[in-house]
């Protein structure tokens, strides 16, 4: 006959392997990505778990409640820049939290929207990580991916570092709505960013970057030129002077004035109002548009309007 204490005992060895488990999990939890954490004078335990798991670093706050209470050091968390590396263990990062481990060798880096590789490598170079050479080798086929942002960097830092957390950046920014639209749209996740890089240098405000968009994007699908002037200037390398007739003339996959379709890739790195621009463009009769000197966008539904409009406003 089975004693009546063998359910009990079984269900406590259960409770205790269980537990065991658990605890094992929590206490080899690790950062899932590398990067530089911010927090702020004043913040409390519970704010910056939840921060951590926003910007990716841990899947689940879990095991950050659970270090801060079996160490009791959740009241103790000092203000400061932490460089967090992959695969570090949770406990070991609440520690630094608490001794105030911060990095010492911060540095931050600008690229505004519409900057190429070419120009990140340069503005990177000029802050002494690496050499342009090296960031552009590391970079080779992101062109559109990097993604546009102040990034704090260190001193021992490499251009892949960099790198990486630009790209991690542009995946984070891609949410699951603007994937599923890219999808419901039947464009390319190339197609889209490409799009969006010619967008991003041909105009500058919101409404403007969506009406810029439905334009182009219906003389794509009509199978003629997109005629949009920045994409001769990447081939040239030309952005601030005024171009030619001979320039517009250039024998280049990327001159979409004598070419018809997209260009062959992205011709800047996007920031986030030309991408959602050119997932979610303004549908409309507009089929030509032209940048005033004032920075006005003037758009026009036929060849005769728009070259009236050129007269008018590019004399």
């Amino acid at each position: 006959m089975i004693s009546r204490r063998w359910p009990i005992i079984i269900g406590a060895l259960a409770v205790v392997i269980i537990l065991a488990v658990v605890a094992l999990t929590l206490n080899s939890s690790k950062i899932k990505q590398p990067g530089a954490f911010v927090i702020k004078t004043g913040a409390v335990a519970r704010s910056v778990w939840r921060d951590l798991a926003k910007q990716g670093f841990t899947s689940s706050t879990l095991p950050w409640y659970y270090h801060g209470w079996l160490n009791g050091s959740s009241t103790n968390i000092q203000a400061g820049t932490y460089q967090l590396e992959s695969n570090e263990l949770v406990k070991d990062i609440i520690n630094r939290f608490n001794t105030g481990d911060v990095s010492n060798d911060e540095l931050s880096i600008t690229y505004p929207e519409g900057f190429t590789v070419s120009q990140m490598a340069a503005r990177t170079a000029a802050k002494d990580i690496g050499t342009e050479a090296e960031f552009l080798n590391q970079a080779k086929d992101l062109e559109g991916y990097l993604f546009p942002d102040t990034y704090r960097v260190f001193a021992d830092d490499t251009p892949a570092d960099v790198i990486k957390r630009m790209r991690a950046n542009f995946d984070q920014k891609l949410t699951d709505d603007l994937l599923a639209d890219i999808e419901k749209s039947g464009r390319t996740m190339e197609e889209v960013i490409i799009m969006a890089s010619i967008v991003e240098r041909e105009v500058q405000t919101d409404a403007d970057m969506a009406k810029v968009a439905g334009a182009l994007w219906a003389r794509f699908d009509d199978g003629v030129g997109l005629a949009a002037d920045a994409t001769v200037r990447y081939a040239l390398n030309k952005w601030d002077d005024p171009l030619t007739v001979q320039d517009l003339q250039i024998e280049s996959p990327y001159n979409t004035r004598r070419f018809a379709g997209l260009p062959p890739g992205p011709i800047s790195n996007p920031g986030l109002r030309a991408i959602i621009a050119a997932i979610r463009p303004e549908k409309s009769d507009f089929y030509y548009y032209l940048s005033a000197p004032s920075g006005e966008t003037i758009f026009s539904k036929t060849l005769e309007e728009h070259n009236l409009n050129k007269a008018k406003y590019l004399r």
